[in-house]
């Protein structure tokens, strides 16, 4: 990812060898320093303990919402 640039709180990115792909990223989650221009490296890693944690909590919502 690429900083296209800041405006204001928010930072655009842009992937590198795709333009098109931008998207709007809050500034304070950029490293220290970062400016225009900058690259960035980002991963994305699926959280099954996360989603399971989350499906309990809607599963348990749902068994109130009952009566049960």
């Amino acid at each position: 990812m690429i900083i296209d640039r800041i405006e204001g709180d928010l930072a655009v990115l842009v992937l590198y060898d795709d333009e098109r792909v931008k998207f709007n990223l809050p500034v304070r989650y950029l490293p220290e320093g970062a400016r225009d221009g900058d690259h960035l490296q980002m991963s994305f890693v699926k959280d099954e303990l996360s989603r399971e944690t989350e499906k309990k909590r809607i599963d348990n919502l749902l068994e109130e919402l009952k009566g049960r």
